[in-house]
């Protein structure tokens, strides 16, 4: 049994047409759905994606996996995040971070944050990769929320098996071998391990 409620994340790699949104949008208490991989390449379903989940009423949050080279690129990244999503209004905006795309990721990361925040983004959180966690040493006080993935044995479903680089977490994603009514396909399952729904 997996902790309810169920955050959903998702990208193009999950094809809309393969997706029965509304068998699909009553398993779930949110979804966060990816806008871009850097600046120059934009997920292809986003809008799709956004408009299906919030006809059904499902809260969606955004996220963007950065690969930023300096701050003025992060700063980029920010503004092409921001503009390219905030029509949906999103509850979140969420930096992906699993890729050290310059030397000091500590200060670009905040400069990115300090952007989008700039723009408008009223809460900002930060995924970032377990195993990358110290060595980015990103100054995750600054964030809104943190999000961790760890999955174990990574079966489908919630196991136990809790991030360890910190104990200072909000969001963990737990598996991307998840398996829900409405998609044929893996998914990636998060569970809220601190605060509600509205805070993610």
């Amino acid at each position: 049994m997996n902790p309810k409620p169920i955050i959903l994340d998702i990208s193009e790699w999950q094809v809309p047409s393969q997706i029965h949104y509304d068998v699909l949008s009553r398993q779930i208490g949110g979804v966060i759905v990816r806008i871009q991989y850097g600046s120059n390449y934009e997920d292809k379903h986003y809008r799709t994606h956004l408009a299906a989940f919030q006809k059904y009423n499902v809260p969606v949050a955004v996220y963007a996996w950065v690969r930023g080279t300096s701050i003025s690129d992060m700063e980029k990244e920010a503004s092409d995040f921001y503009r390219r999503a905030k029509a949906f209004q999103p509850t979140f905006w969420w930096l992906d971070l699993e890729e050290q795309s310059m030397t000091d990721m500590r200060g670009g990361v905040e400069a990115y944050r300090k952007k989008l925040k700039s723009l408008g983004a009223k809460k900002v959180g930060a995924y970032i990769a377990n195993h990358l966690y110290r060595q980015f040493n990103i100054d995750t006080k600054k964030f809104d929320s943190i999000w961790l993935p760890t999955y174990g044995q990574n079966t489908g479903i919630y196991q136990g098996n809790n991030p360890t680089a910190t104990s200072e977490y909000h969001l963990h994603q737990y598996t991307d071998q998840g398996r829900l009514a409405g998609y044929s396909g893996n998914l990636d399952l998060n569970r809220i391990a601190k605060g509600k729904i509205t805070d993610y």
